[in-house]
C-alpha cells in the first residue's frame, strides 16, 4: 500500500512540474593474475548506469527518483530499470516557525537524528539494509525548539516497524540545551509486547568556558522474559545494574597560562546496566567505567601533547574456572603532534591497552609515527606502526601515500604497504593514473588492490591480519550527464 501511495504521489508531481534529469555511468574492465600456472584472466566487463529525476511541482515541494540498469538476465531477457531510491518533500517556514515532511523509499539519510552520547540511534540498525520506506516530519518554532518524528516499514525484510521521536529545546540564550528520545521497534510477530523501546533524556549546560553534558536512557524488551525479569530483580538491588544507561562528561577544566602553556582536562564516566538493551543503536550492556582526556598546548610552538586514560569493566562478573572476573580493560594513549615549516606535520603516538578476558591478561601495545605534507603540487603521507609490541604476534607495518598533480587534467596516486611479522613478510602496492577530460568524464588506469589501506593506511586491521598483494589491472571510465 505504501508503494502505491508513493508511486501515485510521484506520478501527480511529474505532471505538474518541470523535470530535471541527470545520471551517472561507470564502466570497468580488468585482468587479474591469480597463478603462475595460467595467464592473466580477463574479468567480465562491469557496466553501471544510473539515472536521476528531480523536480519541483510547486513552491516548497520537490521530488527525487533514482533508477539503475540491472543486467541480471536470469530475471529478464532484457536489461531492467530498477527503482533504487526516491522521495517527495514538502517544506514551509514563516516567522521562525516551520515544518518539513518527507515520504521516502529505500533511502537511509532520513533516519539520521542528531547524535547522542549513548549512541541512542544507529542508522545502520534501523534502515532495513537500505530498503526501509516511510516518512519523516520535522517541526521547529521560534522559541528555539524543534521536533523530529520518523516512521518506517521493513517491508523488504522481516516486516518490522520503526518509530523514532526526538524533541530539542534551547533555554537561557543557549546556555541550557535539553531534549528527549523516544524510540520503538515493533517486531514482525505482531504481538502487543513484541518490541524494543528506549526512552532517553540529555542535557547540555554551558557556564563560561565550562561545558557539562549528560544523558540517561531506559530500555524495555517486554517480549524477552529473561531480560524483563533481570531488570526487575536489579531494580530492587541496584538500579544502575538494571535497564538503565548513563553517560556524562565535563569540559573546560584548564590549568596554566599564556607563558607556561595551557593544560586541558576532560573527565567523563559511563554505565550500561546488565539489563539495558538497545537494538536500534549502540547495544552495550553490563559495563561501566570512566575516562580522563587531556591535552597540553606548548606556548609559542605548534606542538600539542595528548594524554588520555580510560578504564572500564563489567558490572556483573563472569564465573570461570571457579572464580569471578570483571574483565577490566585499561587504556593509556599518549601523543605528540607537531607542525613544521612549509606545510610539514608530524605525529608520534603510543597506545598501551591491557585487556582481561575470562581472567586472562592480553597486552596490546602499539607504537605509531606519521609525517605528512601537502601543497598545490603534491600530497605525501608516510606512516609506520608497531602493532602488539613485545608479543608473539608483533607486527611491523609501514605505509606511504603519494598524490601528484602532473598537469591540469592529469594526476597520479600511489599507495604502498609493507608488513613484517615472525612468520612472513607481505606487501601491497596500488597505483592509479587519473585523467579528467575537462567535461563530465574521468578515466582511471589502476594496478593493484585499491582497498588495502584505503581507510587508515597502517591502521587497516584487514591488511594487518591477512592482506597481501594481488596483480590486477583495471580501466575505469566514469561519466556524468
Amino acid at each position: 500500500m505504501n508503494k502505491i501511495i508513493y508511486i501515485v504521489s510521484i506520478s501527480i508531481s511529474l505532471l505538474w512540474s518541470s523535470i530535471n534529469m541527470e545520471g551517472f555511468y561507470e564502466g570497468q574492465f580488468g585482468r587479474g593474475y591469480q597463478s603462475d600456472f595460467f595467464e592473466w584472466n580477463i574479468w567480465d566487463p562491469n557496466y553501471y548506469l544510473e539515472t536521476r529525476i528531480n523536480g519541483s511541482p510547486m513552491y516548497g515541494s520537490n521530488f527525487y527518483i533514482k533508477f539503475y540498469a540491472d543486467k541480471d538476465y536470469t530475471r529478464s531477457q532484457r536489461p531492467l530499470a530498477v527503482f533504487s531510491e526516491g522521495n517527495i518533500e514538502f517544506r514551509n517556514e514563516s516567522n521562525g516557525n516551520g515544518f518539513s515532511s518527507v515520504f521516502f523509499s529505500r533511502e537511509s539519510r532520513h533516519f539520521w537524528i542528531d547524535g547522542s552520547m549513548l549512541g541512542i540511534i544507529n542508522t545502520g540498525s534501523v534502515n532495513n539494509d537500505g530498503n526501509g520506506q516511510g516518512g519523516r516530519f520535522d517541526l521547529w518554532h521560534r522559541l528555539n525548539g524543534s521536533l523530529t518524528y520518523v516512521f518506517s516499514d521493513f517491508s523488504q525484510g522481516e516486516g518490522d516497524d520503526i518509530h523514532l521521536f526526538r524533541y530539542r529545546q534551547s533555554l537561557f540564550k543557549n546556555k541550557l540545551n535539553t531534549g528527549i528520545f523516544f524510540q520503538r521497534k515493533f517486531y514482525s510477530n505482531g504481538g502487543k509486547l513484541d518490541y524494543n523501546e528506549v526512552i532517553a533524556n540529555d542535557i547540555k549546560i554551558s557556564l563560561g568556558r565550562y561545558y557539562f553534558t549528560s544523558e540517561i536512557a531506559l530500555s524495555a524488551v517486554p517480549s524477552d522474559s529473561a531480560i524483563t525479569e533481570l531488570a526487575e530483580n536489579y531494580q530492587k538491588e541496584n538500579f544502575l545494574k538494571s535497564n538503565i544507561a548513563i553517560k556524562s562528561e565535563l569540559r573546560g577544566i584548564r590549568f596554566g597560562g599564556v607563558k607556561s602553556g595551557y593544560w586541558f582536562i576532560n573527565p567523563g564516566l559511563f554505565s550500561y546496566g546488565d539489563a539495558y538493551r538497545n537494538y536500534m543503536g549502540d547495544n552495550q550492556y553490563n559495563q561501566h567505567g570512566y575516562w580522563i582526556n587531556t591535552y597540553y598546548l606548548v606556548p609559542q610552538r605548534a606542538i600539542t601533547f595528548v594524554l588520555n586514560y580510560s578504564r572500564f569493566s563489567k558490572m556483573i562478573p563472569d564465573s570461570t574456572l571457579d572464580q569471578e572476573t570483571y574483565d577490566p580493560t585499561i587504556n593509556l594513549y599518549s601523543e605528540m603532534y607537531i607542525e613544521f615549516l612549509n606545510g610539514f606535520k608530524g605525529k608520534v603516538a603510543f597506545n598501551k591497552k591491557d585487556e582481561v578476558w575470562q581472567g586472562n591478561l592480553y597486552k596490546h601495545y602499539d607504537f605509531f609515527t606519521e609525517l605528512s605534507v601537502e601543497n598545490q603540487l603534491a600530497k605525501l603521507l608516510a606512516q609506520f606502526k608497531i602493532k602488539d609490541l613485545g608479543e608473539t604476534w608483533e607486527k611491523h607495518i609501514a605505509g606511504i601515500e603519494l598524490s601528484v598533480n602532473l598537469a591540469e587534467k592529469w594526476r597520479i596516486f600511489t599507495r604502498g604497504l609493507v608488513i613484517n611479522d615472525r612468520v612472513s613478510a607481505r606487501y601491497s602496492f596500488f597505483t592509479e593514473l587519473q585523467y579528467r577530460t575537462g567535461g563530465n568524464a574521468e578515466l582511471y588506469l589502476q594496478y593493484g588492490p585499491s582497498y588495502w589501506g584505503q581507510y587508515g593506511l597502517v591502521n587497516d586491521d584487514g591488511f594487518a591480519s591477512s592482506g597481501s598483494m594481488k596483480k590486477e589491472v583495471r580501466l575505469i571510465i566514469k561519466g556524468w550527464f
